[in-house]
């Protein structure tokens, strides 16, 4: 860390206190507020592992107080994320874990940004006065504990690979929150070239369904200019059609859709032709558009003569018919030898993992431009392929770790693959990865094994396994995904019901224990869990909560809004949608699992006031419809997970962000 001049503190201090900011720094040093402001200055002065919190009070809502939490850098920004979630989390506050995206057009705002730059500040705001008070004591007991204790060196950092995998992996298992957080400690360690990162944003943005976003980013133009990945390029032409296409060639304007797709003719890759036969439908229909506007027969044909490709694109036969009415006589035209596979040596699962326990550079390939969507799905080799990740030396399992994401990616709900799903689980335990992106693994690979009604000897040891470990993890900072787990346990099968007890006891016991952290949602849902599964703890309020009255909205008090819930794991969709209910039986809530764009799913999302998405195995036609087809003023929000906890939190936190901006 660089320490900033004395100058710089003093010119951010009088631009964080300007304009837009009703706190005084002048304020009396002799009063109380006064006094807490010195201290908080004094972070601000001396620069260490203490975050830095600064209040602001803005002039169009001067009753409330928000307080800044400033790191130094994103390295350092990854600690403070940790520490807020144990310290504050979103029991006092309104808190993802996520930086603030600062607004440079906020004086304030921008403040920050001259002097740490972005991607490095939270911004807390809290629902009530209550709320707000308690949120600034945990702050000032943040700092006084990170103060007593040793300096510790955040940019100690993991190596590459493994944060590779970390992002890959929270991708897949759908925890939107920790594939941001990872993504920011590789931008951090500068181990990856900006295009690579280009790459991995373009990657995450697609795989939420954020097609606007992904169009915006800056560096899309240099990414299409140097022939991409496949994945890359199928996801920017998905974007396109998404954004741009849809509307206009399911109404068969055809010549709409040309208008529309040269006003973004800037995104488009100049060559059409590579990986053709990978391309999602949505791809294709963009890349015949465009090869048809180009007047680029040789593409078209391409195209129209190869069968398999020619049956995805009949969904618009106008299209094809415009395309195909214009073409010259000529040969059939051979495919581009861009489109061969560029690893011929692997081509299934077994020979993935293999080449990737082994270090060989081609599995690295395959896993980057995702041969394997193209290969019989894991189950299909279950047996074979957990042989290969068994008795891996510690390097071996690092590297096979990495292929997880591509793993969870192409399982197939209706045909698990339990047994490489087992063995994953077992990589995990005993090698300790237990980050927040592992965890939201850890809980993939287990509903994997559960959805295949294994046996109770099978049943009970892997419980036996995840109980062992629990004291590691479990804590109301991780409450989401323990009980995601424990929702597990009562959605799937159970041949063993002492097993069952066992792992749900070690579970939800230390959230009953510090019962007062966990927010309204969460903490309703647990003990419904506790309920089902017969653990029978005890569920006490903490003195000083119990004995208040309630102040502000509660989630009883929403209105009449629409919410739409979207998944597919329609049993948890089931369960959050009866729990969002009894907290606010007043929303209409409309479950969808559909896995492609459908006139009742764009009705459901026209209509929705608030749209949150359970991404993991989610297909990017679903996300990327539901989000097109939006109002303005939409909230649209990514449960970290799949399960029921995940999607009830995150529709809880939309529903307070909607009180929050209302009640302003």
């Amino acid at each position: 860390m660089t320490k900033p001049a004395p100058e710089r503190i003093d010119a951010f201090i009088a631009g964080f206190f300007g304009e837009g900011n009703l706190v005084d720094p002048a304020e009396d040093p002799t009063t109380k507020a006064g006094q807490r402001l010195i201290q908080l200055l004094q972070a601000l002065r001396q620069p260490s592992d203490i975050p830095v919190v600064l209040p602001r009070r803005a002039p169009d809502r001067p009753d409330h107080l928000s307080a800044y939490v400033i790191a130094w850098d994103p390295a350092h920004a990854t600690m403070v994320s940790e520490l807020l979630m144990a310290f504050v989390g979103p029991t006092y506050s309104y808190f993802n874990g996520l930086p603030a995206a600062l607004n440079a057009a906020d004086p304030v705002d921008q403040a920050v940004i001259d002097l740490v730059g972005p991607d490095t500040t939270f911004v807390l705001r809290s629902p009530t006065p209550q709320h707000e008070g308690r949120a600034w004591a945990a702050l000032g007991q943040m700092q006084s504990t990170v103060g007593r204790r040793g300096v510790r060196n955040w940019h100690i950092p993991k190596p590459l690979g493994r944060l590779l995998g970390e992002f890959e992996v929270s991708l897949a298992a759908g925890d939107n929150t920790s594939s941001a957080a990872v993504l920011g400690q590789l931008t951090a360690t500068g181990g990856l070239g900006g295009a690579n990162l280009a790459h991995l944003r373009i990657k995450r943005l697609a795989k939420i369904g954020r097609d606007a976003d992904l169009l915006q980013l800056p560096e899309l133009a240099d990414v299409l200019a140097a022939d991409p990945p496949g994945p890359v390029r199928d996801a920017i032409l998905a974007a396109i059609y998404h954004q741009s296409l849809a509307e206009a060639l399911n109404a068969n304007d055809i010549e709409a859709a040309k208008t529309s797709l040269t006003a973004n003719g800037a995104v488009l890759p100049r060559n059409l032709r590579g990986t053709v036969g990978d391309l999602s439908n949505d791809a294709l229909w963009v890349v015949l558009l465009t090869a048809h506007v180009r007047a680029d027969h040789d593409t078209v044909r391409l195209l129209l003569d190869d069968s398999d490709i020619r049956i995805r694109l009949d969904r618009h036969p106008n299209l094809v018919a415009a395309a195909a009415s214009v073409l010259p006589e000529t040969q059939t035209v051979l495919a581009d030898p861009a489109m061969t596979q560029a690893t011929p040596n692997i081509d299934s699962w077994v020979s993935l993992a293999q080449a990737q326990a082994a270090g060989v550079p081609a599995a690295a390939a395959a896993l980057r431009e995702e041969a394997w969507h193209v290969w019989p799905q894991p189950y299909t080799v279950d047996q074979d392929m957990a042989a290969v990740l068994t008795g891996l030396d510690n390097a071996q399992a690092e590297r096979a770790w990495q292929m997880l994401g591509a793993f969870l990616d192409a399982d197939d709900l209706g045909h698990p693959a339990p047994r490489t799903a087992a063995v994953y689980i077992e990589l995990a335990l005993v090698h300790n990865w237990l980050s927040p992106g592992d965890l939201a693994g850890i809980v993939a690979l287990t509903e994997t094994v559960l959805r295949s009604s294994p046996g109770s000897d099978t049943y009970a040891g892997l419980l036996d396994d995840l109980s062992a470990e629990t004291e590691r993890w479990v804590g109301p900072d991780r409450a989401l995904v323990a009980l995601d787990l424990a929702d597990l346990l009562v959605r799937m099968p159970c041949p063993d019901s002492e097993a069952r007890l066992r792992l749900a006891s070690r579970l939800l016991t230390p959230l009953a224990v510090h019962s007062s952290r966990l927010d309204v949602d969460l903490r309703m849902f647990a003990e419904q869990l506790d309920a089902e599964l017969g653990t029978n703890l005890i569920w006490q309020p903490t003195p000083a909560r119990a004995d208040e009255p309630s102040t502000g909205p509660t989630l009883a008090d929403v209105p009449a809004l629409k919410v739409l819930l979207y998944s597919l794991d329609e049993a948890a969709l089931s369960r959050a949608r009866t729990a969002l209910r009894d907290l606010a039986p007043q929303t209409s809530i409309h479950a969808a699992s559909d896995h492609v764009g459908s006139p009742q799913l764009k009705q459901h999302a026209q209509h929705a006031d608030i749209v949150v998405m359970a991404t993991r195995c989610a297909t990017h036609a679903a996300t990327g419809f539901i989000r097109a087809n939006t109002a303005t003023g939409t909230i649209i929000t990514e449960a970290d997970g799949c399960g029921s906890a995940s999607l009830l939190r995150a529709a809880a936190g939309a529903l307070q962000t909607w009180q929050a901006v209302n009640n302003a």
